[in-house]
């Protein structure tokens, strides 16, 4: 099993974010099958872009354990 850190946009399901903000994945899990389990809309305007380990990345990423994922959203606040 893989333990990712996740900052998720606020749409989506965060219920499979633990309190301590990580997700578990089977080995070989790709950025898309996280997005797919947070259900994060890909609709235009859900999310700009995502990031893994502070870097863009496809959506076909496969990720690793101990990997940072975060989202950039248009819906974002400041």
């Amino acid at each position: 099993m893989l333990r990712i850190r996740v900052y998720a946009p606020p749409l989506g399901d965060h219920s499979p974010i633990d309190d301590e903000g990580f997700v578990e994945l089977p080995e070989a899990s790709t950025l898309n099958q996280l997005f797919k389990l947070l259900r994060i809309p890909l609709r235009q305007g859900a999310v700009l872009f995502c990031m893994v380990n502070y870097e863009r990345s496809r959506l076909s990423r496969v990720l690793s354990d101990g990997d940072t994922v975060s989202f950039i959203s248009l819906l974002a606040g400041g």
